[in-house]
């Protein structure tokens, strides 16, 4: 669920402060435009040119309207990418694409990346991009809600980010340039394939109007409640823990003391307000999480309502919407490859259509980008109508 890339943000921090954590800075004006209630899910609100552009795309900043897990309306921001080549009959395919993890605060939207000394543009960091443009996809970049926009980020709330995902397809309908056809699909790694999974799930009642033709995840988290309840013996363990529970605890109204050590809530709040889209980020961040030793009071699996909120936030108890294609490091230690076996094992009880490609050798954070060779063909299969391969019998 971590995104350790080396990327430039507006930071108030620098690489050589490494031994004493700091939050990154408050998001620019156009993050803080309110959302549109009278206008529902998908308008937009506000728009800019977004720099750099990858070579054969126009990009835009958006921020645009979409819905929390109570149904209000909120503001989402993100980024999207349309081709400058000539539409195709009938229109362009989306590929919405759901990014890891990069914190909790409002400064760690994936959209304030520009790029700079020693950084890659955001452009660089979505798996596939300059090969889906080439194609002729637009590409939606959202930031889910409370990254970038205020308020807390619903971190691994799968109702909230599948949500956020669809209404950016929604919004990139209405940019000049788009003519979309009205057929998309969800690309998505860790967190990110968490919520594109239920964006598949959430579809077909939320955007009827849109067709979706599949869903690839690469890494995604799927037991909630395993994988959330670990002893978190690292620091890193640790620092997803405190931006878990926080908010979860914050987006639920649950108070966080019914699970953790009452003397670790300054520590957990100092997280809550870090990034992680930097390697000096990282570092920062894994660091201050010593302070969150020990960490658990009570044991979540075993405490009301958390038993609850982990089944409602594990994918796979509702259709999935579209085939799916499932990729798995078998070295991933932070979404350990049992987990995600589990879940094809169900998908495929279920008869769902599905793809399982288990890679040997690859750990967490470079799956997303070892995936293409598999994904690519995979998403241009589904947009071609092709009927879409099954290996649950194998």
């Amino acid at each position: 669920m971590r995104r350790f890339f080396s990327k430039n943000r507006h930071l108030s921090c620098t690489f050589i402060s490494l031994l004493s954590a700091c939050a990154a800075a408050d998001p620019p004006a156009f993050y803080h435009q309110a959302a549109i209630p009278s206008a529902g899910p998908g308008a937009l609100i506000a728009t800019a040119p977004y720099t750099p552009a990858p070579p054969g795309a126009a990009a835009y900043r958006v921020l645009y309207n979409s819905e929390d897990i109570r149904g209000r309306i909120v503001p989402v921001s993100g980024v999207v990418y349309i081709p400058l080549s000539p539409p195709p009959p009938g229109g362009r395919n989306v590929i919405a694409w759901a990014h890891p993890t990069t914190g909790i605060a409002p400064a760690c939207a994936p959209s304030l990346d520009s790029g700079g000394i020693g950084g890659i543009t955001l452009a660089q960091s979505i798996p596939g991009l300059a090969d889906f443009i080439a194609a002729g996809d637009v590409v939606t970049a959202t930031d889910y809600q409370g990254l970038g926009t205020q308020g807390v980020h619903p971190y691994l709330i799968g109702q909230s980010e599948g949500q956020n995902i669809l209404d950016s397809v929604r919004a990139a309908r209405l940019l000049p340039g788009a003519h979309l056809s009205g057929n998309f699909a969800v690309w998505g790694h860790s967190q990110g394939a968490q919520a594109a999974l239920f964006a598949g799930q959430l579809a077909a009642s939320y955007t009827p109007e849109l067709h979706l033709v599949g869903v690839a995840a690469a890494a995604p988290p799927t037991d909630m409640q395993g994988e959330l309840t670990e002893p978190f013996r690292s620091n890193a363990g640790r620092l997803l823990a405190a931006w878990i529970y926080y908010s979860w605890a914050i987006t639920y109204n649950v108070p966080i003391t019914t699970v953790v050590y009452p003397q670790i809530i300054p520590a957990i709040d100092h997280e809550a307000g870090l990034c992680i889209n930097t390697l000096a980020q990282g570092a920062q961040a894994i660091l201050a999480a010593r302070q969150l030793n020990p960490f658990w009071d009570h044991p979540p699996a075993a405490t009301p309502p958390w038993p609850e909120l982990f089944a409602e936030n594990s994918p796979g108890h509702s259709p999935p919407g579209a085939p799916l294609l499932i990729i798995q490091g078998l070295k991933d230690p932070t979404v350990e490859p049992h987990w995600t076996e589990s879940f094809v094992s169900r998908a495929c009880a279920r008869g769902d259509v599905l793809e399982f490609d288990r890679m040997p050798g690859v750990t967490h954070l470079p799956v997303a980008y070892k995936a293409l060779p598999v994904v690519e063909p995979w998403l241009a299969a589904r947009f071609a109508g092709a009927p879409a391969p099954d290996n649950c019998n194998e």
